[in-house]
Formats: structure tokens, C-alpha cells, sequence
């Protein structure tokens, strides 16, 4: 109770400190997360003025794939079932479905709290991961990380990784003809298969 009192105290939520002492959480990370939402509250109530330019900045680490699903743990996805695609923002953008879509600026009151912690990160060097996408039907969807698209493409973003399952790969690349596969974990190889008899002791 010690523990759950400490983190709550610095500002984890009853999830998050749960998750960390279960061991499916790392303590040092999840501090240094709610320091940096703190950072961004107090950056994001100041700000008057929306950023004139932005770079988005892109995190490629497999071991940071479960950050494009806000809020879930590490061991809620398996990098290696993610591969990591690169394509034209601009044919993603017109193949979007009406759920992944928007008619409002990233700026705009229903949006500008998760703008603001993405273009916090990008104004200070710091890299994002990527959205997640997947196919439904013949469009392409958002499945996580959908401001960070949005924001990226209304700063003029030309091309841009994805996070896609790699069961999906083939379907979304279907789509999305500028597409690439720039990452994707490597097939482990079947174990080899001896033709010989177990029971008979080799030849010398």
C-alpha cells in the first residue's frame, strides 16, 4: 500500500500503478510520461498562438510500437506481430475512411489537448511513434494514434511511416500504391528435421 500511495501521489493513475506492480509497467517510464503531461498542461494553457511550422518526428523503435495505442501496456502488443510501413501522405489522406477523417482543424477546441502533447515533442526534438493503420473495406483506417496523423498532414507532411499488422501488409499495400515495407521482424526459420532413425546410434 506504501508503493501504491507513493506513485499515486506523483500523479499515476490507479491503472497505470496497478500495471507497475504487477511488473507490466516500468516505474522510471511511466513517472517520466505523467512529468511530461504535466509539461504539456502547462505549455498548452499558455499557448495563444498555434506553431507557424512543425516537423513531425517519427519513433521507429520496435520496443516503442504499444505507444501508438494510447494508454496500454508494453505487453499488450507484440512488436513483432507490427511491420513498419513508409507511404504518401497524400494517398492515405484520400483513402481515409469517415470514421479516420476530419472536417476541423488539429487546432480546434475538440482537438487541441492531443495536439498540443504531440506538437510539444516535435517542437522539442522529441519523436513520436508512428499511427497504426489497416484496411476496412477498400479505404484505409486509423486504428491508433489518429492526431498525430492529423496533425502531421496539416503541417504539410509529404510521407510518413505506419504501424500495419503484418497480416494485414498485403491488403493495405493493395491500397496504398506509394507504399513500402521498411521494417518488418524477421521469419524465424524452422528447426531442421533429421531424416534419420532417433533410435539408432550414429554412424562413425
Amino acid at each position: 500500500m506504501d508503493d501504491f500511495n507513493r506513485l499515486h501521489a506523483l500523479g499515476l493513475s490507479f491503472p497505470v500503478i496497478c500495471d507497475i506492480l504487477d511488473g507490466k509497467r516500468d516505474e522510471m517510464t511511466e513517472l517520466g510520461m505523467a512529468a511530461e503531461r504535466a509539461a504539456v498542461a502547462k505549455w498548452c494553457r499558455r499557448r495563444k498562438n498555434v506553431p507557424a511550422t512543425l516537423t513531425a518526428l517519427w519513433d521507429l523503435s520496435p520496443a516503442n510500437f504499444y505507444l501508438a495505442f494510447d494508454g496500454d501496456a508494453p505487453n499488450k502488443h507484440d512488436p513483432h506481430d507490427f511491420a513498419l510501413i513508409e507511404a504518401d501522405v497524400a494517398e492515405v489522406h484520400r483513402s481515409l475512411t469517415y470514421n479516420a477523417s476530419r472536417d476541423k482543424d488539429p487546432w480546434h477546441r475538440e482537438y487541441k489537448s492531443k495536439s498540443c502533447k504531440t506538437a510539444y515533442r516535435w517542437l522539442n526534438g522529441l519523436l513520436v511513434t508512428p499511427p497504426v493503420i489497416r484496411r476496412f473495406q477498400d479505404q484505409i483506417h486509423i486504428d491508433g494514434g489518429m492526431h498525430r496523423y492529423h496533425l502531421a498532414q496539416a503541417y504539410k507532411t509529404s510521407r510518413m511511416p505506419f504501424l500495419i499488422r503484418r497480416d494485414d501488409c498485403g491488403e493495405v499495400l493493395d491500397i496504398l500504391r506509394s507504399g513500402i515495407i521498411i521494417w518488418s521482424a524477421p521469419v524465424p526459420s524452422p528447426p531442421l528435421v533429421s531424416g534419420g532413425n532417433p533410435d539408432q546410434p550414429p554412424q562413425t
